[in-house]
């Protein structure tokens, strides 16, 4: 005890350096770990509850890590990060794409990216310091060990979550029968499922305890039956070729293992004998009945061919031939996507921000380079792999290469999300750590800040950590949890407009990520908000509240064929209608070939009854593709309103020769026109057809009401009556007002 005293008097600096290096260590190592729980976050709270809730607690938790490992960084050179070229092949990556975001067509939104996607330079930047940190302060194999064991209870705890969906204890929330766990979508759960597949067979190989084996083998095949689950085809056909990969380098090249070249040529036999066996029953009544199988036997080269990334992945290429070298930055596919949109693509979404496929996304995001350091970063990681970790069994590492080219193969149809994102660069910082243990450290022989230095560097550190926290975090956080209020309260039968009013505003103030999308829900809200009760101030606020961000939005995503649309809806709803055309043309303009622009600008013409304008619009729009049905039919309609009745059925008989003239659009048409005899006839010809409908005759009434065709009415209501008796007490109360001479 005296001696001890001696030497805290002696040196009272070494205890306090001590203490505070322990507790900068344990922060980062506790950031660290927490990062694993980032699947199991669902933010009910936040709009986008799968999606936002993950990020923001990825960033808050990558911050912590990273600002506390710096500055312990800065006191032991042991800490440091190692040179190695894996560590500058990602620098190089997040550098060339955040130069090509700079350079791109909307620096802003590359930067931000949105609430349904929550990535942009901003992540990246995440992650390339959570790359710098992990194996960093992970510094020995004891502890790597224990993230690994973390890891694969994490991802047990997901897998038993899912079975809790497959048997109905847990709401799938996609809907249908594919499993998504925690995450939201299923395409999103199979990735971390192949990852942590490979993890535990990794696992399996590295222990000598029989039941550490076992367990991770048998978790291994529990994520492979819950992949199954997820039907995710890109997935699972990735499992099974980085299996042959890993199993076919083990038998071909491994000379010392004979052991694991025999379980090798058993996994090759296995690999085989599974596809072979499903094309020997893809006809049979097994296959067809299952949701998961019958996904696999819909891959064809003729499904291929009308499948969106058939349309997608040529508009992309060319895309990227305007901007070789540095592509168009992060979040700015769409432009290309409306540029050159194929007409052809009508039967799918109307607006895409990926090409689902990740190495296209790199090409049309960075260009060339882009692509280039995208997949040098997997070069360089294998590289590395094989040459530099001789500690790691030969098994091991054929195992990782077969895990690396699972993730590329499945990112050739998909995109990556915010968990395969950690899971990879986890990946890379344990090959980082393996290949660089000898390695001297970055900056290793500068001088270790002392104490009092750590407090100026502590505190500067500090003020950036809550600098960064509350404009990463926070604000974006406020935004997502502003909006949703704003849902929240227009979701009412009677919306609280003045409450969604107040919520919008304050959303609106943080002005960063997830700006757009409030934009796009105040535009989307305008019909409810003009038929609610709402006091006229309120509404007027409203107006001028959503006016000055869509202008805003207009001035900062120029040439964005999305937001011009919007503006012309905006404008037109509120009557502004030359304001609203010139948005309109504008977004066709941008958008030439998508028939949804063409539809509205011809819509917005029927409205201002300037119908010959309508008409060519229309006809356009169907010359684009003329398979499109509904384009056929909005061009006869338009042709109605343009008093070209003869011409419309002409049209109609040839476009349509088995059919009846009964289309929604039509019958709107003439009702639009007053015509409501025509109106009757179509929906009688529309019940004859489908006799138990109860809309086409609920709107059989309000046509008999309107040419005073009273008993016609009542009668029809009477024939609801009987086809739904829960609605008599309704029914018999319109009968009486009717009867009373009145309009129900």
């Amino acid at each position: 005890m005296e001696s001890m005293l001696l030497v805290t008097w002696a040196n009272p600096r070494g205890i306090f350096s001590s203490t505070m290096n322990k507790t900068l260590r344990i922060i980062s190592l506790a950031s660290a770990f927490a990062v694993l729980c980032i699947p199991f976050v669902v933010s009910s709270s936040l709009f986008f509850p799968f999606i936002t809730g993950k990020n923001f607690l990825f960033r808050i938790i990558v911050e912590i890590g990273f600002a506390s490992w710096l500055l312990i960084a800065l006191r032991d050179a042991t800490y440091r990060p190692r040179v190695s070229a894996l560590l500058w092949s990602v620098v190089a990556f997040v550098g060339v794409i955040g130069v090509a975001n700079l350079f791109g067509e909307n620096p802003w939104k590359s930067f931000w990216s949105n609430f349904e996607r929550m990535e942009g330079w901003v992540t990246l930047l995440h992650l390339l310091a959570y790359f710098i940190f992990v194996p960093a302060i992970l510094s020995t194999e004891k502890l790597w060990n224990r993230f690994v064991v973390s890891a694969l209870g994490a991802s047990a705890l997901v897998s038993l979550y899912s079975v809790g969906q497959l048997l109905g204890w847990f709401v799938i929330n996609q809907g249908g029968v594919r499993v998504d766990a925690t995450f939201g979508n299923a395409t999103y759960l199979a990735i971390y499922l192949v990852f942590h597949i490979f993890i535990a067979l990794i696992a399996m190989v590295r222990t000598t305890r029989i039941e550490w084996r076992i367990s991770a083998g048998l978790l291994a095949l529990l994520h492979i039956i819950i992949l199954y689950h997820t039907a995710t085809r890109g997935a699972i056909l990735g499992l099974l070729g980085g299996l042959l990969v890993s199993a076919l380098l083990i038998a071909i090249f491994d000379r010392r293992e004979r052991r694991m070249r025999l379980v090798a040529c058993g996994v090759v036999g296995a690999v085989v004998l599974v596809v072979l066996g499903f094309f020997a029953i893809r006809d049979t009544r097994i296959v067809a009945e299952s949701p998961v199988l019958g996904r696999f036997v819909s891959i064809s080269w003729n499904d291929t061919k009308t499948q969106a990334r058939a349309y997608v992945w040529p508009m992309a290429i060319e895309g990227w031939k305007e901007r070789p070298i540095l592509g168009w930055g992060q979040e700015n596919f769409n432009y290309i996507f409306n540029t050159n949109y194929d007409p052809r693509m009508y039967r799918h979404e109307l607006w895409f921000d990926r090409t689902h496929n990740a190495v296209l996304d790199w090409l049309v995001v960075g260009g060339i380079l882009g692509l280039l350091t995208y997949l040098g970063i997997f070069v360089t990681a294998l590289t590395l792999l094989w040459r530099r970790c001789p500690d790691l069994s030969f098994t091991e590492k054929a195992l990782l290469t077969g895990l690396g080219a699972a993730y590329l193969f499945h990112n050739l149809f998909v995109f990556d999300n915010l968990t395969s994102y950690i899971a990879f660069f986890s990946v890379l910082g344990y090959i980082q750590f393996r290949s660089t243990r000898l390695t001297k450290p970055v900056a290793g022989d500068a001088e270790e800040v002392d104490d009092s230095e750590t407090r100026i560097a502590g505190s500067l550190i500090v003020v950036l950590l809550i600098s960064s926290l509350y404009v990463f975090v926070y604000r974006g956080y406020a935004t997502a949890s502003e909006l949703l209020v704003a849902l929240q309260a227009m979701s009412y039968r009677e919306p609280q407009v003045a409450v969604a009013v107040d919520a919008y505003e304050r959303a609106l103030s943080y002005d960063t990520l997830g700006r757009p999308e409030v934009i796009e829900r105040m535009v989307e809200m305008i019909p409810r908000i003009n038929a609610s009760s709402a006091p006229l101030e309120v509404k007027q606020r409203f107006f001028e509240l959503a006016k000055g961000a869509l202008e805003t939005q207009l001035a900062r995503y120029p040439g964005d064929a999305r937001y011009e649309l919007f503006a012309g809806s905006f404008y037109a709803t509120y009557g502004m209608n030359d304001v609203a055309e010139k948005h309109l043309k504008e977004a066709v303009r941008l958008s030439p070939k998508k028939q949804a622009m063409l539809f509205q600008l011809g819509s917005f013409y029927l409205g201002s009854k300037q119908y010959d304008r309508a008409v060519e619009l229309f006809e356009q729009a169907y010359r684009l593709d003329e398979s499109y049905d509904s384009a056929a039919t909005y061009y006869i309609a338009s042709l109605i309103y343009a008093g070209k009745e003869k011409e419309a059925k002409a049209f109609f008989a040839s476009r349509f020769p088995n059919r009846q003239m009964i289309d929604d659009s039509i019958v709107r048409a003439y009702a639009d026109l007053g015509n409501w005899r025509r109106v009757i006839e179509t929906l009688r010809t529309r019940i004859a057809a489908n006799p138990a409908t109860l809309d086409d005759r609920m709107s059989l009434v309000g046509a008999y009401l309107q040419v005073g065709e009273r008993q016609s009415a009542i009668s029809v209501i009477r024939e609801i009556i009987t086809l739904n008796p829960q609605w008599r007490a309704d029914g018999e109360a319109a009968i009486k007002e009717i009867e009373a001479g009145r309009t129900p």
